[in-house]
């Protein structure tokens, strides 16, 4: 991920402040100030990385598409407006590039059965609570590939929804404007994520405890 911004940093990130917002940032690095663009980078890599690899399920094209993405926030810094949060442009930007990319690639997503039997709940359902970072919840390097591969069985229209909720940190409002869907949209698509994650879950855990 880093490869992006080794000629585009200045290395003086000391020089900007952690209560600066995302907005005024991004107008000052429209203006030539590149600590300001190496604090928003450093801001958001990771959440929007992880953004792309759970969204196509492929690290290498996660780290192609992650670079694209940075390259079109360089490319768009002199006719950016603050006219909406940061995070809102950034993540609308974000799902251009993936939306393109699966045009390109055809990439196609497995879709969990909608008829699933009723699973009975434990609590691994704590697991997938809301929670700003949910997979801080899951304990164990096996959990966390459990719910790697329960994110992967989600529609894509649902796991856009919750990655953008969750790791993202976004308001329904603003996934809303990112996706273009009423906020009432948006809720029930995060509601039917977060049911599917915990059935799958509760699966996969109870499947490998009785092997």
């Amino acid at each position: 991920m880093q490869r992006l911004c080794n000629n585009h940093m200045t290395g003086n990130i000391h020089t900007m402040t952690s209560s600066q917002s995302d907005e005024t940032l991004m107008l000052q690095y429209a203006k030539g100030d590149m600590a300001a663009f190496e604090l928003l980078y450093r801001r958001h890599k990771n959440s929007v990385f992880r953004f792309f690899a759970r969204q196509c399920d492929d690290h290498h094209l996660a780290e192609e598409l992650f670079q694209e993405l940075w390259n079109k926030i360089i490319k768009a810094r002199s006719t950016y407006q603050a006219s909406a949060k940061f995070t809102t442009w950034l993540y609308q930007l974000a799902r251009h590039v993936l939306i393109d990319a699966m045009r390109r690639k055809q990439v196609r997503t497995q879709h969990l059965v909608q008829t699933e039997p009723e699973i009975p709940t434990s609590n691994v359902i704590e697991l997938v609570a809301f929670d700003p970072s949910i997979s801080k919840r899951v304990e164990t390097a096996q959990q966390v590939e459990l719910l790697k591969g329960c994110l992967a069985l989600l529609p894509l229209e649902q796991k856009e929804a919750f990655l953008l909720r969750h790791e993202a940190q976004l308001s329904v409002s603003e996934i809303a404007q990112v996706i273009g869907e009423l906020p009432e949209n948006i809720k029930s698509r995060i509601r039917y994520a977060m049911s599917k994650l915990k059935r799958c879950l509760v699966n996969k855990l109870g499947a490998d405890h009785e092997q």
